[in-house]
């Protein structure tokens, strides 16, 4: 019986060999169902446990939880051990756990390979809520070719060369066929040009951000300063745990904030000496990770002193 079972853990987390963890189950709560993402050199990792734990302490309420990964790095179109073999089958033993845990609302949440997991089975699940970081919109090899997405070209090609008993190789098109109402989609994603040296605004992840928007009931995050790795950026500006508060739990958190450094002084009065704008610069510092009084103070005191005058 889930009611049954005892709360996980860190350790537990880390070291289990199961392809899905159900945590102490509250019934009544919310349910969050969070998607591992890709790993080719080891077993994958679950995902978003730690940082559900902050968004309880932060909320005062218990989240139930169920952590998913797949072991075959097959964008959980084949086993699930424990849930299924293919898509409807793991849909159905999702919505087993759902019906026996009782949840006031589900959301489900992944990046990448977990993001694409999220989108298709919070569509088949008919859940609320879907937070997905940098998800790919389809896996089909031909459309892939088209618009050059080779980043997972030979998963795609070796599901279209065995194709499992059940598949959704199109996000957009397992949206259209739904005859119910979306999730709630919420869709963060890196803008910055896929090549590093590249001049033009070409990003494959906001390319399917804007396929699934094409769906409606889809919010977009667009990140100018990060690429496909988006929880990292996240992490690294200190800003990932109030978007999962506002996004999944509608708390408003204290703005955290990276602090300045020389170099990001320098920054700002080289970029005021070339004419930038104010406040376009303390745009880009916020999406650096500084808080917005740390942002515009460091600009003001940089304007001071490219006029000769000083700190006020």
């Amino acid at each position: 019986m889930l009611n049954d079972l005892p709360a996980l853990d860190n350790r537990h987390v880390r070291t289990s060999t199961e392809d899905v963890l159900v945590d102490r189950v509250v019934p009544g709560e919310l349910l969050v169902i969070a998607f591992g993402f890709v790993a080719w050199d080891k077993r994958p990792d679950f995902d978003f446990y730690g940082r559900l734990k902050k968004l309880e302490q932060h909320s005062g309420r218990h989240l139930n939880k169920i952590l998913v990964r797949d072991s075959g790095n097959s964008w959980y179109h084949r086993k699930i051990g424990g849930l299924g073999a293919h898509p409807d089958e793991t849909a159905e033993g999702l919505r087993a756990l759902i019906r026996e845990i009782r949840p006031s609302r589900v959301v489900t949440i992944g990046q990448s390979m977990g993001a694409y997991a999220a989108l298709m089975y919070g569509m088949l699940l008919e859940v609320q809520q879907v937070v997905a970081f940098g998800p790919l919109s389809f896996l089909d090899p031909a459309q892939a070719l088209l618009y050059h997405e080779r980043r997972w070209l030979s998963v795609m090609r070796d599901l279209a060369t065995s194709p499992p008993p059940s598949g959704y190789d199109d996000l957009q098109a397992l949206g259209r066929r739904k005859a119910g109402a979306l999730p709630d989609m919420h869709i963060l994603f890196g803008t910055r040009p896929d090549q590093p040296d590249s001049t033009e605004a070409v990003n494959l992840d906001a390319m399917h951000a804007h396929r699934l928007a094409a769906l409606g009931n889809c919010t977009l995050y667009p990140f100018p300063y990060s690429g496909h790795p988006v929880v990292q950026h996240l992490i690294d500006t200190r800003r990932i745990n109030a978007l999962l508060a506002k996004i999944i739990a509608g708390v408003t958190l204290a703005e955290e904030s990276v602090d300045m450094t020389p170099d990001w002084q320098g920054w700002i009065a080289e970029n005021l000496r070339l004419g930038g704008a104010p406040a376009e610069l303390v745009e880009i510092l916020r999406q650096h990770g500084f808080s917005h009084e740390i942002s515009v103070r460091a600009v003001t005191q940089g304007a001071f002193e490219q006029n000769g005058v000083p700190r006020p």
